[in-house]
């Protein structure tokens, strides 16, 4: 006979907010063993307020000193067996930076997934193009996993015909390569409007330059990293007049107006 009592409970939350934690967990959070504990790590104490509040919890959140450069980090500490092995059941491990691979995370849940990696482990990047002065951007998420990488860019090819590369950075000083997928700007405003939805939840400040970036002007009438036509609807277009025309254009501006410096959000 089945052993009798009452089935284990299930870490009930939305499902956007679910698949959303769980790509925080798998990029800047950890399970505790030993506690069966999720934890979340995070710079910016009212995120994960915010973050907290939308789970339904009611716990402190931590402060603590950061492994670099000494700065100030929270922690929000989850412990629940429940969403511990829910979590686990996905494909998530303690002591995973290294050994991550695919999740099973669903089609549906991927959006939002996406969006926890990039509040977690993404770079959204920003400057002006020093010879036609558009403006250009760069998604890029970083990590010691190859597979777990080429995992999201297959999945972002599958799903919404968007590609990327892979770029790996060895030093002798670390134990791991670090590993880069990066999208360029057409390919992060497809990326960035699937994953920043209105009403979700993420991280105020890469919201902020997701948004600009969606918003920005294209310069080109083809790309070869965003192959459905069907994400250029809506986009704003604008041609370039040539080189030459610009670079002039680009002397007058700069002598009466300062330098754009670059933005980078990580």
């Amino acid at each position: 006979m089945g052993s009798r009592g009452p089935k284990p409970k299930l870490f009930e939350c939305r499902e956007d907010l679910f698949w959303y934690l769980v790509g925080l967990v798998a990029t800047d959070g950890c399970l505790l063993e030993s506690r069966k504990a999720v934890i979340v790590t995070a710079k910016s104490e009212d995120f994960l307020l915010k973050l907290r509040d939308a789970l339904g919890l009611t716990m402190t959140i931590h402060k603590k000193k950061g492994s670099f450069n000494a700065s100030i980090c929270h922690d929000l500490v989850i412990k629940r067996v429940d969403l511990y092995r829910q979590l686990t059941e996905i494909g998530l491990t303690p002591r995973k930076s290294a050994t991550i691979g695919p999740l099973g995370v669903p089609d549906k849940g991927f959006p939002d997934f996406l969006r926890g990696v990039i509040d977690g482990d993404g770079c959204i990047r920003r400057w002006k193009h020093p010879t036609n002065g558009r403006e250009q951007w760069e998604l890029k998420i970083v990590g010691i996993s190859r597979p777990f990488l080429e995992w999201i860019s297959n999945t972002v090819e599958r799903t919404w015909h968007v590609s990327g590369r892979i770029h790996v950075q060895r030093d002798e000083r670390r134990k791991h390569p670090l590993y880069k997928v990066k999208y360029g700007k057409l390919a992060a405003r497809v990326i960035f409007s699937k994953c920043y939805r209105p009403g979700t939840v993420a991280l105020e400040r890469k919201r902020i330059l997701a948004q600009k970036c969606i918003l920005s002007t294209v310069g080109w009438s083809k790309s070869k990293t965003v192959e459905d036509r069907k994400d250029w609807r809506g986009w704003k277009y604008q041609r370039a007049q040539g080189v030459e025309l610009i670079s002039r254009v680009l002397d007058r501006k700069e002598a009466a107006s300062p330098v754009v410096p670059e933005i980078v959000h990580c």
